[in-house]
């Protein structure tokens, strides 16, 4: 179940912020613990928390502990009520308008980052060329695209995709070679979705792909340029560009110089 499920009809037509903060809970069965709030709203928010005992209607006490994300003055600790309690956390409800100052705090930093046009979230997706100049696609919707994975602030780009792609396709011994392009999704109409997109060209020696079984992509393929990227359905026109210039670039590379010129010749 998301944080999204988890919320009740009344509180999923509330404007909710999926912005992270660190957070304080404090109740007798738990004692005093430490983790991540997350999807607040004018009724509540959503805190990452392992399964712990509480109940629906268990008052518990929280306080933002990182104010100076949320303002300059120190937020006051605040007592909440569990409305849902889920594998992944528990979903609270405010329980007075003091309590509500959490959200009038976080509201007006929403405004102030303007939400989806200073603030994106970062995709990033990679083109996989192995040694036999062929580019791994995978599908999902009907559609072809790169694989590929959203940032998690505080993670190491390079690092945390490697280790995702590594799980997701069962290609262990990737190499990040450059970075073909970027997209901001000019146009974009649900603001608050907006997506900073950057591609990448990997490459590896191998042949295979094997995606884990509770993957998100359907299928996963090698395709070569005897196999015409016009065939291909992909899931934006990008996508096209972006594989026959990870083509191309492997290509260059692997082409010597002494070859390189005389095909110029």
């Amino acid at each position: 179940m998301t944080d999204s499920q988890d919320l009740s009809n009344d509180e999923r037509e509330s404007a909710r912020i999926q912005l992270p903060f660190e957070v304080e809970l404090s109740h007798p069965s738990i004692g005093k613990i430490r983790t991540v709030a997350r999807d607040i709203s004018e009724t509540g928010m959503f805190v990452r928390l392992n399964p712990s005992g509480l109940r629906p209607s268990a008052k518990i006490k929280v306080t933002v502990l990182n104010a100076a994300l949320v303002e300059s003055n120190p937020t006051p600790t605040i007592e909440m009520e569990v409305a849902r309690v889920t594998e992944e956390g528990l979903g609270l409800k405010f329980t007075n308008r003091t309590s509500q100052h959490l959200w009038n705090s976080v509201d007006r930093l929403r405004q102030d980052l303007r939400l989806g046009q200073d603030y994106f979230q970062v995709f990033q997706g990679v083109a996989i060329v192995n040694h036999q100049g062929k580019l791994l696609v995978v599908q999902r919707h009907g559609k072809w695209l790169f694989p590929g994975e959203y940032l998690t602030v505080g993670s190491a780009w390079q690092n945390s995709l490697t280790d995702y792609l590594t799980a997701e396709l069962g290609i262990d011994d990737l190499v990040f070679e450059d970075t073909l392009g970027i997209d901001s999704a000019p146009g974009l109409l649900a603001g608050e979705n907006a997506t900073f997109s950057v591609f990448h060209r990997f490459s590896s020696q191998s042949d295979r792909v094997r995606l884990r079984d509770d993957s998100r992509y359907r299928h996963a393929k090698w395709v070569s340029r005897a196999f015409s990227l016009e065939e291909l359905t992909f899931s934006h026109p990008l996508l096209r560009d972006l594989a026959a210039l990870a083509l191309d670039r492997a290509d260059a590379r692997r082409t010597p110089p002494s070859a390189a010129q005389s095909k110029r010749g």
